[in-house]
């Protein structure tokens, strides 16, 4: 498997998986699988965000101390006679007053407390049963004619959700406007929307141990104070009783360890109706659109990231989903559920990191076994098969491999830098990708630095200059260029190598040091001239001589012969010393100084004694020996001893 091949892989199967998200994203949204979980996030966020109860609603209570002082349940019509009597009679008159309560059964006070209803706004339930014609639905079944025709009528249903907590309510049920509305209607029509009563609709529930105000039935009709306060509020008269069992599970149910009563429940609901703070559920389109587009930003990060930081963009995208899902619902009443998104991502994430996770155990099984094959290695030792882990057994093997390729290409680099030509070495973009040795020990190390250009390379080494009118540098022959070393002349080769497709080709800018080449060649051009002029002269006088006839003139021929003889003896051994003195390497041998200088004399006294001139060595004998070679050292002191005799 090649990294290609695995990355074709990946790709399409994170195009796989992250259509596999979408789908079940849209699942859990528009199916509503998701929303459990999120009834139960929405619970916390609403607990955590919390709000005051109004002080325009006043709960009047049929608790436990009602009951011991009123006559027990169920309570006389005359208790709510005497009850709507007080508030008359203190001239207190409520915005509402809704009762809580279902006068089904006739009764001989149902007139007297008709006539009491009619004397305030009074919202009164009804209750839905089965249809005796049409048994899947029901009917509404009023309160005693003499109560029903002195009262507004409003239903009482509440709405659970699939686990049974009440979060929501029907705002209208057959017509039948909800008595939380129906009060916010009496009490202040002005104000009361009454588009909010379509669908079904969430409220923000009150804590009840921190809601609204609560007075016992029982105090009201006993107290004139207190049935006086009731002016001008909003009051629901209903049963608190535990024992009585008007309870119901809201989302305070689990944290008080206790059902809320079913007249605080209306009591939050015409709290939400006059503080117009319904929570609105977000559109299952808009929610999809928005998880959609946070999965995809998880699985792009996935896809580009490395572990950690991958990890790091599944936290934001979660954190934000939750924290979006809480700015909405405290700021705006809207409730944008996030479960989905995390849930996708939780289990998304995990599956792709697997994935990955087995895709790269593959691909360092086949990398490891190819580099083995390679370099022809023997099985993995017995430490890497303790190895229990796949991933780290797998790494093993493909560490032996990669040392294995380290050494080889210290290796190579070892010979490159080693090869006494210097070289440098570019990629197909003409940057320089590393140059040996040589050729930094001949030029300055700062024009070489990895990555400078072909142009900027040649015109530092002096190349261009060089080049002198040659249209590339491939015409170049030798050249002269400044070195480190001095004025040294080189040949410059270069050559192209294919690697790969990918790696592209490789330049190579080869300079030859020819120095000692072309001194070899001058010196072979010399040693041509004058073995083909002055060598030729002495030698073509000497055959001239001997041709001649005149037995008178033999003994000057034979002076002329043997001077022409010395002449070309002198002429050889000048040319073969000024050869040995042209080597780059002399022969050298330890030598007594002295023996040198006695030679150099005997070599030119008789030049000395012709001219007069006495040559005598006053210095003492010193026994010095000298490591030079003798042939060109006495000819340096002949020189010198022949320049002052003449």
């Amino acid at each position: 498997m090649t990294a290609h091949t695995s990355k074709t892989r990946l790709n399409r199967e994170w195009f796989f998986t992250t259509g596999c998200g979408v789908v079940f994203l849209a699942v859990l949204i528009f199916a509503r699988l998701s929303s459990p979980l999120g009834d139960v996030l929405y619970d916390h966020f609403t607990r955590l965000q919390g709000f005051e109860a109004s002080s325009d609603i006043v709960i009047v209570a049929v608790d436990e101390t009602a009951l011991s002082q009123l006559g027990g349940w169920p309570l006389k019509r005359s208790v709510y006679v005497d009850f709507l009597k007080r508030l008359s009679a203190n001239g207190a008159h409520p915005k509402a007053i809704a009762f809580d309560l279902l006068f089904l059964d006739p009764s001989p006070l149902d007139d007297a407390l008709a006539e009491q209803l009619h004397q305030q706004r009074v919202i009164l339930p009804l209750e839905f049963v089965p249809d005796v014609n049409a048994p899947l639905q029901t009917r509404p079944r009023l309160p005693v004619a003499p109560v029903a025709q002195s009262a507004r009528l409003a239903h009482i249903n509440l709405a659970f959700d699939a686990d049974g907590v009440i979060r929501g309510f029907e705002p209208q049920v057959q017509d039948w406007m909800h008595l939380s509305l129906a009060m916010h209607a009496q009490g202040d029509p002005q104000t009361f929307a009454p588009q909010s009563t379509l669908g079904y609709q969430r409220f923000r529930m009150v804590d009840p141990r921190v809601g609204f105000a609560t007075v016992s039935l029982a105090q009201v009709i006993q107290e004139p104070a207190i049935a006086a306060m009731l002016n001008n509020k909003y009051v629901l008269v209903g049963v608190t009783a535990p024992s009585l069992g008007d309870r119901y599970p809201t989302l305070y149910s689990g944290k008080n360890n206790a059902s809320t009563p079913g007249v605080a429940i209306l009591a939050s609901i015409l709290h939400a109706s006059l503080s117009r703070n319904f929570v609105r559920s977000g559109s299952p389109v808009w929610l999809f659109l928005l998880s959609s587009a946070g999965m995809v930003l998880m699985m792009y990060g996935l896809v580009r990231l490395s572990p950690r930081p991958a990890i790091g963009l599944t936290s934001a995208v979660v954190l934000g989903g939750l924290l979006v899902s809480y700015w909405a619902l405290s700021q705006y009443n809207l409730w944008l559920d996030p479960t989905a998104l995390v849930l996708v991502a939780l289990l998304l994430h995990p599956l792709w990191a697997w994935r990955r996770l087995e895709v790269l155990v593959y691909f360092l099984q086949d990398k490891a076994t190819a580099l083995n094959q390679l370099k022809n290695l023997n099985q993995p030792s017995s430490k890497t098969h303790d190895s229990k882990d796949v991933v780290l057994r797998y790494t093993r093997i493909l560490d032996q491999a990669l040392e294995w390729a380290q050494s080889e290409l210290q290796f190579l680099a070892a010979i490159v830098n080693e090869i006494p030509d210097a070289i440098a070495i570019f990629d197909n973009r003409n940057t320089l990708l590393l140059s040996n040795r040589r050729m930094q020990s001949l030029f300055d190390a700062e024009h070489l630095q990895f990555g400078a250009s072909l142009q900027s390379v040649t015109q530092q080494l002096g190349l261009a200059q060089a080049q002198d009118g040659h249209d590339s540098l491939d015409s170049l022959n030798t050249f002269a260029l400044s070195t480190r070393l001095g004025q040294l002349d080189f040949y410059l080769k270069t050559s192209r190598i294919r690697l790969s497709e990918l790696r592209g080709d490789v330049s190579l800018l080869i300079l030859v040091d020819v120095t000692d080449l072309k001194q070899s060649q001058v010196q072979r051009d010399q040693a041509l001239q004058f073995l083909s002029h002055d060598m030729r002269t002495p030698v073509a006088s000497i055959l001239a001589l001997t041709q001649t006839q005149h037995p008178e003139a033999a003994p000057v021929q034979r002076d002329k012969i043997i001077q022409h003889a010395n002449a070309l003896l002198g002429m050889t051994d000048d040319f073969i010393l000024s050869i040995s003195a042209q080597a780059s390497q002399y022969q050298l041998s330890t030598v007594l100084l002295d023996h040198l200088i006695n030679d150099a004399i005997e070599q030119v006294t008789d030049l000395a004694t012709k001219s007069q001139i006495h040559l005598h060595d006053s210095s003492e004998p010193c026994a010095l020996f000298v490591q030079v070679n003798p042939r060109l050292m006495l000819r340096v002191f002949v020189n010198l001893l022949f320049n002052a005799i003449k």
